[in-house]
């Protein structure tokens, strides 16, 4: 299909680019006599520790090499998604929400169609290799909704791939409360707060905001989807408190680091914004 053939030239590409990389670090480099899968999991490891796209995406071509070797390695399966995930995170800015809306852009939207599909399968079948845990529900979270997102998530909302992102979010929220900071409540957040009427919910939209914040603490993307949810329900001095308490605050986890640059920018566009409403009133 068409999204296979993208697939493929873009993985293509990328191995063109692994080949000219540079050696790996003394830091991250194996011990002696190490075997050969070990030293290029320990590259690929020292790339996803480096954290910027381009690393990410020479740390999944790795990954995805070694799994010529061990096709069904659950654990070699869940990082070459998280890899991929977290490049698409880096690049498109975690597809959060802002205060206008989403970062939906076809830009970004052609990464999402690119690399989507591709996680997803890697992390169903890392699924489908070990009982599944946090890691690996929020690794197979993060990959559906980028592979769907180039659709357009909030059109979706309505449809079965809505229901299916909903009820990931859910279970993420029952049974890992704490992975993550709450990621589970987190996302169900911002899904009841674009998603159209019947399905969205402002209600339900903060409730699973601050749920997030009491149960996965006070971190970046926590308060930051608190300060954006009350401001799109016109509760502008919430939402003031939490922009402030957000560029004061660290993210919780290397997910959340992807975007956290762009959470900080925005915080601080928006808190002006806040106030500006608030001596207005």
């Amino acid at each position: 299909g068409v999204g296979l053939g993208v697939t493929l030239a873009g993985r293509a590409l990328l191995k063109k680019r692994l080949a000219k990389s540079q050696p790996v670090d003394a830091e991250v480099a194996p011990e002696a006599g190490a075997k050969p899968g070990r030293v290029a999991i320990a590259r690929a490891d020292g790339l996803m520790r480096k954290r910027t796209a381009a690393s990410c995406d020479k740390a999944a071509l790795i990954y995805e090499e070694e799994l010529r070797k061990a096709p069904a390695d659950a654990g070699l399966l869940l990082k070459a998604a998280d890899a991929i995930n977290a490049a698409m995170r880096i690049r498109t800015d975690g597809n959060t929400i802002t205060i206008d809306g989403t970062v939906e852009t076809p830009a970004k939207k052609a990464v999402w169609k690119r690399d989507g599909a591709r996680a997803l399968a890697l992390a169903e079948r890392g699924l489908a290799a070990k009982a599944p845990d946090a890691r690996a529900l929020a690794i197979r979270f993060d990959s559906f909704m980028f592979s769907c997102s180039h659709k357009g998530l909030i059109k979706q909302a309505l449809t079965g791939t809505g229901t299916k992102y909903k009820n990931m979010g859910l279970e993420l929220q029952k049974r890992y409360p704490r992975h993550d900071g709450d990621v589970g409540s987190a996302v169900l957040a911002c899904f009841f707060h674009v998603a159209p009427w019947p399905v969205g919910s402002p209600s339900k939209a903060i409730a699973n905001a601050k749920k997030a914040v009491q149960r996965g603490g006070p971190t970046l993307r926590n308060l930051y989807y608190v300060a954006v949810i009350s401001y799109g329900q016109g509760d502008y001095e919430t939402a003031a408190a939490y922009f402030q308490r957000a560029l004061d605050a660290k993210p919780g986890s290397p997910s959340e680091a992807d975007f956290a640059p762009f959470m900080k920018s925005e915080s601080k566009r928006s808190l002006a914004l806040a106030q500006e409403k608030l001596a207005k009133a």
